[in-house]
Formats: structure tokens, sequence, C-alpha cells
């Protein structure tokens, strides 16, 4: 049974708070998809939407709550669900929905597109992890190896910069798909989660000031953080071998440049691009990678599935919270006040 009010999240001019509000029966129509989540994540794009910092796409909309696992408990006669399905979601499709952080999301449009945002999911609610941003990581893999024709990384040294859960994800998929692998961090904390979980093995991991003791090693560099800022890009510059790829995954805005060129890494990530450039000497070859879709999602289910021990997902988790607690702790997220490794999910049943 619905009920008369729920608890939702509400962003206002950077302030968070919760907020009892009616159920809005009367607006259940026949393209209408309500999921009630168990779990949610938070995201690092969520805490930049919360300080203003992110450049939100038309075509999408805001992101902030958008990494959730949980059931369908509506499900409209026009939307091709049924009521109980176990269900996640893909924000990259859609901006008429309602936000994830809450006890109920409201999801709108036709059947096609429905299908392409309320994405099916096994059931991973025990061992739990966040389908998105696998998902994500599985797409920009799998794009980048399209872009530079390669079936795999068999052989390939790869350099990932930032060891937060996204960067601990690819660096599970490029050992998977047979590469060597380091990841480079700044702070000290993220190394030591990656290392205290069996993550990544001691000579897996390294601080980023140590990066220029790496030069020219790596055939791909993947740029993480949730800024690429052009400092990190030129780290990234630096540890790519001559001929490498790098890849930008971490967050742009309009106008960013490749250090020293005129490459715009806003629109070669946007635009999933490769573009050369010349760097200390080198030519290298700039990508990028955005969003996902349904068939990453179905692939990341898949992976995790069949090579439980190449992908121990759930040992991001580093905390869970309830929804009463996340406005005071995204807020001090966002204001970089306080900081935790991995991946804290808002448990609903708390």
């Amino acid at each position: 049974m619905l009920p008369a009010t729920y608890s939702t999240i509400e962003l206002v001019n950077g302030t968070v708070s919760v907020r009892s509000v009616p159920f809005p029966h009367d607006a259940l129509g026949a393209d209408t998809v309500v999921i009630k989540p168990r779990y949610l994540g938070i995201c690092r794009a969520d805490t930049k939407e919360v300080v203003g910092s992110r450049d939100i796409p038309t075509d999408r909309g805001p992101l902030f709550g958008h990494e959730l696992v949980g059931f369908v408990a509506f499900a409209g006669a026009d939307t091709g669900f049924t009521e109980g399905e176990r269900v996640t979601f893909n924000p990259n499709v859609t901006p008429n929905r309602t936000t994830g952080f809450a006890e109920y999301l409201f999801v709108r449009g036709t059947a096609p597109t429905l299908d392409r945002t309320v994405v099916r999911s096994p059931d991973i609610l025990d061992d739990i992890w966040m389908p998105e941003p696998f998902a994500c990581i599985v797409h920009a893999v799998r794009k980048l190896l399209e872009l530079v024709e390669w079936p795999s990384f068999d052989g390939r040294r790869v350099g990932v910069i930032g060891a937060g859960c996204s960067g601990l994800m690819f660096a599970m998929y490029a050992k998977h798909l047979g590469a060597s692998v380091v990841v480079f961090n700044r702070g000290e904390m993220r190394r030591d989660f990656a290392a205290d979980r069996k993550l990544l093995a001691a000579d897996e991991i390294a601080p980023l000031d140590q990066a220029a003791g790496h030069a020219g090693e790596f055939d791909v560099v993947i740029v993480v953080p949730t800024i690429a800022t052009p400092a990190l890009l030129a780290v990234a510059g630096g540890l790519a071998a001559d001929g490498g790829v790098l890849q930008v995954y971490g967050g742009t805005r309009k106008g960013d440049r490749f250090p020293g060129t005129d490459a715009d890494v806003d629109t070669i990530r946007r635009r999933e691009l490769l573009e050369p450039v010349a760097h200390q000497g080198k030519l290298l070859h700039v990508s990028g990678a955005y969003g996902c879709g349904k068939e990453d999602y179905e692939e990341a289910f898949r992976l995790h599935a069949e090579h439980p021990d190449d992908f121990p997902l759930a040992r991001l988790v580093s905390r869970r919270i309830s929804l009463a607690e996340f406005p005071e702790l995204v807020t001090a997220i966002a204001a970089e006040t306080v900081d935790h490794p991995g991946k804290v999910v808002i448990d609903l049943a708390r």
C-alpha cells in the first residue's frame, strides 16, 4: 500500500534538508513508475551539485540522487513494469524524474524510455554494491577499447589517478582484462582503505607525489577524480608512454583544455572522442567517456555474477547511514570538512 506522506531530500540554494511531503496519488499515470529504494549511494556529482560546481547537461538534468537499488512500488499500465520487480536506475536517459534521495522515486516517460531508464537488477541486496557507477566504468572501458581498436588490455600497463570508488572499479576491470595496474592517490586514507580491504596489492597503489618516478610507464592512464584539473592532466601526461592513451573520466567543465594545447577535454569527454596531443615531447591520444546505457548495466551484472573474485564490489562500501543523517553528512563532504573512502550508502531500513 502506498503511503499518505513520504520523506524526501530537498536541495535549495546549497541547503540540504529532509521534508515530509504528501504522496501524489492523483499523479500516478499510465506512464509512471514509482521506485521504493532500499539502498542509495552518495556520489561526488551529488556533492558538486550541493555547492553548485557541476555543469548540469540540459539533456539529462541534475544527478542529485541517482545511485540506488530498490523495488517497483507502482507501475503504470503503459510502462512495461510490474510491482515488486527489483530495479536500479540509469540517470543518463531522462530528466523527467524526482530525486532518488527519498523514500520514493517517481519516473515518467514512454515505455521505450522507461525500459532504458529503469533497469531490472539481480538480487544484490544482501551484499550491496551500487550498479551505478560500475555501469559507467564498464561503459568507459568498453568505449576506450573501441576507440583504440584493442580487443582487451592483455599485456598493457594501466595507470589510474584516483583511488576513490570509481578508480578502484577501473583497476578491477583493467586487471580482469589482462592489464597490470598501478593506482595513484594523493591522500593516505584511500590508499590504506584499498590495501586494508584487499582491493589492491601493495605494488598496485602509490602516492600521487611519486608519479614522477613512473614517468612514461603506462600504455593507458585514466584520470578519475571529481575534477580533472590541469595539474592532474599534466601528471597523467607524464605517466603515459609515447603513443599512450589518456582517458578523461573525471569531471570537466566547458572550456577546459589539455595543458599546453587547444584540445578541449570537456568536449572530448562528453562526446567520447579520441584526439592526438603533443605533451612533453610525446604524442598522446586523449579520450573521454560519459554516462552509460542499459547494456552497460547488464554487462556489469554479468561481470559481477560470473567473476566475483575479480569484482569484490561489496568491499567498496565503507559506511551505512540513515536518510535522516544524509543532509549533515553530504553537506560536510561538499564543504570538504569530512571525507570517507569507498562508497557511503544510505540504508532506508535504518
